[in-house]
């Protein structure tokens, strides 16, 4: 098929995202604009079983590009223009799909920016993929604990907006619990840098005529406010992938409150996440793969529990259908 030129592929797109384009051009944006279909098509498809053609694809080069993409974007005519921050693309639930205008931050947003090792943190843009992370830690005996399958292509903001937690999360816990300080640009451009604060200094924020202000005067009202219903409401979820986590935002025993929580597991609906501080694990220095053979898939279930209390890094079940399978798979000679 004949690829379009930019300027013929830019007038294919509706008038609303014509305009909205046109405008981003002409601003101080210094990342890259793909709105050819080659490019929309790449970013049409992840991890899911899902598609959806976005209008054009944004390659920020910095924090300050997505504050311009969002400040554009508060515009009153452009208020109907919608977006979608993208990593690696391996969330199974279509999260990085959107009709309207893919934010890809893997492509330049990608360094690791301080590792302190004394402390035990490390300062990372949240395009920085796992594995990536992890190649810079080993030198100083450290490792980012939480365990993905996808850690290869995985990003640190994909890892942050779904609260992931994969292998490990028995004894390390999840990539909320690692989050020592964010920082998120909200609608209209404005930045929000989130860490625990104590509830005064909460509500010193909170009466700042800002949307960062308004942020935590809601925040106050319904995480510390209605802390009862929310005790009493919420299921025991690990994870708060499936809701915002109101719950944990403020920490009763310590008075803290830390909008980071909110941001963690929301799924890219409450800004661009593009710095993360973390806190990291030191490698252990030895590990042991234990294979426990029961008679039947309910014993191994039973079982379970005793696993959980022992407090195993990782368990994974592989019955005899799985593994008859592979015994017929050339690879597994």
């Amino acid at each position: 098929m004949t690829q379009l030129p930019k300027l013929d592929a830019k007038r294919a797109l509706p008038s609303l995202y014509q305009a909205y384009i046109s405008e981003l051009e002409q601003s101080d944006f210094s990342g890259e604009i793909d709105v050819t279909f080659s490019g929309r098509l790449i970013a049409a498809t992840d991890n899911s079983v899902y598609q959806q053609l976005p209008q054009a694809v944004l390659y920020p080069v910095n924090e300050a590009d997505i504050q311009t993409i969002l400040k554009l974007a508060a515009q009153d005519e452009f208020h109907s223009v919608t977006f979608s921050p993208r990593g690696g693309g391996t969330g199974t639930n279509g999260q990085s799909l959107t009709p309207g205008i893919v934010v890809d931050l893997s492509r330049h947003m990608n360094r690791v920016l301080e590792v302190n090792a004394d402390e035990g943190w490390v300062r990372v843009q949240t395009g920085v993929v796992k594995d990536q992370l992890n190649d810079a830690l080993r030198p100083h005996g450290y490792f980012f604990a939480p365990d993905l399958s996808t850690s290869n292509r995985a990003t640190l903001g994909g890892m942050i907006n779904t609260d992931a937690s994969g292998q490990g999360s028995l004894v390390y816990g999840k990539t909320s619990d690692h989050i020592l300080s964010l920082r998120t640009v909200l609608q209209g451009g404005e930045l929000l840098a989130s860490e625990p604060v104590d509830l005064q200094q909460a509500q010193t924020y909170s009466e700042v005529d800002s949307r960062v202000g308004r942020l935590y005067k809601q925040a106050l009202n319904t995480c510390v406010g209605m802390r009862e219903a929310i005790d009493a409401k919420f299921p025991p979820l690990n994870r708060f992938l499936t809701g915002y986590d109101l719950k944990h935002t403020f920490d009763a025993e310590h008075h803290t409150l830390d909008l980071s929580r909110l941001i963690a597991g929301s799924e890219g609906t409450l800004g661009f996440v593009t710095e993360a501080k973390l806190n990291i694990t030191p490698i252990p220095k030895y590990r042991t793969l234990i294979n426990v053979k029961y008679s039947d898939f309910q014993a191994a279930l039973n079982n379970s529990p005793f696993l959980v209390e022992a407090e195993a890094t990782s368990v994974e079940t592989i019955d005899s259908n799985v593994l008859n399978l592979a015994r017929e798979d050339i690879i597994w000679h």
